[in-house]
Order: C-alpha cells, then sequence, then structure tokens
C-alpha cells in the first residue's frame, strides 16, 4: 500500500485518513462488527479471537495479493474514527473493495456520504466504480442501488455492481484494452 500525508475532507463533516499501524486495534474491531457470524463457531473465547485475528490477516493478505495499490483508509465524522473504507484507484475504474462502518455509527448517512463523494471524484474523471457486496445477511445492494449502482454479475456468494458517472457507456460496452486494471497511483458490508 502507498503511502500520503494528511487527511482528506468530504461532505457532512466527513474525513478521510490512511489508517496507521496504531489503528489496528480499531480495524480488528470494525472487522468483528462487520463477520459476526465467525463468532458462532463451536470453541471458547480464546478461540474465536484466534479466529477472528486469523481471518482479519487472510483479508489483509489478500487485499494485498489483488489489490498492491490500494489505499486503506479510516472514516472519521468530526475527527472521531468511524469507519474505514479500501479503495483500489485505476485507470479503468475504482474499485471500492471494503466500505464497513462502527455499529454505534450505522444509520446516519456516513456510508452513503463516503460513497457519494467517491462518485463525485471518479465521476469527475470519468471512472465507474466496481464492488461486490454479500448476497446474504447484509444491506449492502439495496443501499447501493439506491446509490445508482447496477448489478452487472451474480457470483455466489457476492453481487458484483458497478456504477457509471453520467454520459459514461455501462455494462455491456467496450471494456479497456486487455480488461486489465492499471493503477493509478504508484505512490500511495456495511455502508450505513
Amino acid at each position: 500500500m502507498a503511502s500520503l500525508a494528511g487527511s482528506i475532507p468530504l461532505a457532512a463533516g466527513l474525513g478521510l485518513r490512511l489508517a496507521a499501524p496504531a489503528d489496528e486495534p480499531f480495524l480488528l474491531q470494525l472487522f468483528r462488527e462487520s463477520r459476526p457470524w465467525l463468532a458462532w463457531a463451536e470453541g471458547g473465547r480464546d478461540f474465536v479471537h484466534a479466529l477472528y485475528e486469523q481471518q482479519y490477516r487472510t483479508l489483509r493478505a489478500g487485499l494485498e495479493a489483488h489489490y498492491p495499490e490500494h489505499l486503506d483508509f479510516v472514516i472519521e465524522r468530526t475527527g472521531q474514527a468511524a469507519g474505514r473504507l479500501i479503495v483500489d484507484l485505476g485507470y479503468a475504474d475504482w474499485r471500492l473493495s471494503e466500505l464497513q462502518v462502527l455499529a454505534a455509527a450505522r444509520g446516519r448517512g456516513i456510508g452513503s456520504d463516503v460513497v457519494r463523494s467517491l462518485q463525485a471524484a471518479a465521476g469527475s474523471r470519468r471512472l465507474p466504480i466496481t464492488l461486490a457486496t454479500p448476497m446474504l445477511g447484509a444491506t449492502g445492494k439495496g443501499v447501493y442501488e439506491r446509490l445508482g449502482f447496477r448489478v452487472t454479475a451474480v457470483r455466489p456468494p457476492h453481487y458484483e455492481m458497478a456504477w457509471h458517472p453520467p454520459g459514461l457507456p455501462g455494462p455491456g460496452a467496450a471494456a479497456a484494452p486487455g480488461g486489465a486494471r492499471m493503477p493509478l497511483l504508484h505512490a500511495a458490508d456495511r455502508t450505513d
């Protein structure tokens, strides 16, 4: 992952800052909140804790492998950590990999405001945003549809979805040459 300094201000008192090693306990808490089913595993408290940590490390390794140029942000509202955004910025599209909001902060439009901010930035560059959202146990699909995303493929256990800026051809249009994702930066599910 690349490195940037400072914070990126967004609408509604929100901001993004790059995640730092000191954010790991907060990020693990978000991971636990967004995957409550892991706590159903048989075993004691220590086993479940170790399972969450192992799954979190596996997610991180997968992100590094599939999206080596991803940006890992902490979402802040009025200076307080409220969630996490992982996005891969490319020449062909922007891939929203993770969007999580603390359980105590959900229902306040934080996730939607972050997505709208991404849409404004991607739209100014005439780039689509793509993502995958779970088919079961999450409200992501409906939220993303309200924000203009459309299902482009069904790949259980996920829906693949895309948003295209006005005037940019949507699904079914010609893909980028070779279909490859090309990184834009070389240095650097719950939604509400």
